[in-house]
């Protein structure tokens, strides 16, 4: 009877599915809802309903907000999968693959990695702090800032990071992401707006703009920081091995 039942459910989301591929426009058409008014649409008006300059930021941030909040939530539920199952870093009870590996580390590789990775971070942050502006963002510079925890992870051992990354400081930039989300919904729902609405005519008119690329520029920090935190956890969770 179960088996019946789930046989049945899956036939009629077959049934939805076809029917949706059926009567979506057909492919490459001019006709297309994106060509006709769309694409022109986020051209025309997209620095000035977005309140961003770089017009991927403004999209992704506004007219696709609960899209991207969606991804970012997506990343931090990843984290906590990978934790559910292979559990926190310990550096008293951890090392990493790099560290019990054989193979000597280079000097020249040490020299190079310690000159240029504050450079690495400070960029990450001005990818992050500028997306609104240039290209980039919150999801580029977080990818910036895991990739230098891991290059310097693998450079100088695990031990070194983990008491650089405090795991208590670490958890809360896990969480950034949903976070800044949340917080500049609520803002907007307490000024009378729908979530997510960064345009509040609560504030003065002359601060309109400037409040509002606060709220994008606090959004941003909160993907970068949390998504470079989720990127640095997951990678201390799968590289940990346990000492001998």
């Amino acid at each position: 009877m179960k088996k019946g039942l789930v046989v049945f459910a899956l036939f009629l989301l077959w049934i939805l599915l076809v029917y949706t591929v059926i009567v979506l426009p057909p492919m490459g058409s001019p006709e297309n809802p994106t060509n006709t008014h769309i694409i022109p649409r986020y051209l025309e008006k997209g620095v000035e309903e977005g309140g961003a300059h770089n017009l991927v930021t403004g999209i992704i941030l506004n007219y696709r907000g609960f899209d991207t909040m969606g991804e970012v939530t997506v990343i931090f539920v990843a984290l906590t999968c990978v934790l559910a199952v292979l559990g926190r870093e310990n550096i008293l009870r951890h090392t990493s693959k790099a560290e019990v590996s054989s193979v000597e580390k280079s000097v020249i590789v040490k020299c190079v990695v310690r000159f240029l990775a504050p450079f690495i971070i400070l960029f990450a942050f001005y990818i992050i702090l500028h997306g609104a502006e240039s290209p980039g963002g919150g999801f580029q510079g977080g990818a910036i800032l895991g990739a230098s925890v891991i290059i310097i992870t693998l450079t100088f051992g695990f031990a070194l990071v983990a008491k650089k990354l405090s795991l208590k400081y670490r958890v809360l930039f896990e969480s950034a992401g949903p976070l800044s989300f949340f917080i500049a919904g609520m803002v907007a729902i307490f000024c009378g707006q729908n979530f997510l609405t960064y345009l509040l005519p609560c504030v003065a008119h002359t601060y309109q703009d400037f409040v509002r690329h606060l709220l994008l520029i606090m959004v941003e920090i909160g993907i970068g920081v949390g998504g470079g935190a989720a990127i640095s956890s997951i990678f201390l969770a799968m590289e940990k091995v346990e000492k001998e």
